[in-house]
């Protein structure tokens, strides 16, 4: 506690805004000051901790191993003060919050309208800014790009990430009502034979189901890939190409596109979605109030 007491503690904040991003004058941009203010401060800072801090680069300031090791405690410490000095109690109603959530087209078609209209009715005055999900998603989380993001989770989850399953879904596969093989049991030779779309966001050359015609020894023919869920489904309906993509979206496309549903003719494992967010946020009372309402009406969704 005496070392605590002879420390500013709002060089923790200086520490936190540089940081993210990586420059001393967004960081003074960010936190109201002097850029000369914010270089005195780094100063300030880097006696402190008897360390550089931070290398000057051509990308911007490059963090030091010691910065690296602190920056998600740093997060924690500066949102539990953050929690202190908020009220006790959250009350939606009253909430001026800016939440920022990152999630591909597809998630923000099909679970996220009434997932907004939850929102907004119980807390009229947020702000919700929506992002493209991106590659490294769990990158941005940490940098504080985001709030939340949506996930499959492909990829191991971090010590610092928390992941809440949302439901449950799988892979089926569309095509147009007129194609050859929309009348007939859709069979592995039909489909290996056939021409294929991919949906991929990050330049993937294979999708599950190629991992999954890779094990038993066959393969397709990808003639379209597409960055985009909600796309995909109109060139189906106005080609004889195939594509294989999650349910959900396939039943809301169907509504309104003339396609049919077929079961691919191989299994694919089913897969959940979760909600990603880092620890930072974990005991914002506001962030909590979000987590718990998405996550009620999209599990209602995929029950339904």
């Amino acid at each position: 506690m005496n070392k605590l007491s002879q420390v500013d503690l709002n060089l923790l904040v200086a520490l936190q805004a540089l940081i993210r991003t990586k420059s001393v004058t967004k960081a003074a941009l960010q936190l109201n000051v002097t850029q000369s203010a914010m270089s005195r401060t780094l100063q300030r800072l880097r006696h402190q901790f008897g360390d550089p801090l931070f290398v000057r680069t051509k990308g911007g300031l490059m963090p030091t191993e010691r910065v690296m090791g602190l920056s998600t405690d740093l997060d924690c410490l500066l949102q539990h003060a953050e929690t202190l000095l908020s009220p006790a109690v959250f009350d939606p109603q009253e909430t001026q919050a800016d939440f920022t959530l990152m999630m591909s087209d597809f998630f923000a078609q099909v679970f996220m309208p009434p997932v907004f209209k939850t929102l907004f009715t119980q807390a009229p005055n947020i702000k919700i800014n929506c992002l493209n999900r991106q590659p490294d998603l769990m990158g941005k989380l940490a940098l504080g790009e985001a709030d939340l993001s949506f996930s499959s989770m492909g990829q191991p989850v971090q010590a610092d990430i928390y992941a809440q399953p949302l439901g449950n879904d799988r892979l089926v596969t569309i095509m147009r009502k007129g194609h050859p093989l929309a009348k007939t049991t859709l069979t592995l030779d039909d489909y290996c034979q056939a021409s294929h779309a991919l949906i991929t966001m990050g330049g993937d050359r294979l999708g599950a189901i190629d991992v999954a015609l890779a094990k038993i020894g066959r393969k397709r023919h990808v003639a379209l890939r597409l960055p985009h869920f909600t796309a995909a489904p109109y060139a189906i309906e106005q080609s004889d190409l195939l594509l294989t993509l999650p349910e959900c979206l396939a039943k809301s496309m169907a509504g309104h596109l003339d396609i049919v549903i077929m079961e691919p003719p191989l299994e694919v494992e089913p897969y959940q979605y979760f909600m990603v967010w880092h620890a930072r946020q974990h005991n914002n009372l506001a962030h909590r109030w979000l987590r718990q309402e998405i996550q009620r009406v999209i599990s209602m969704s995929l029950k339904a």
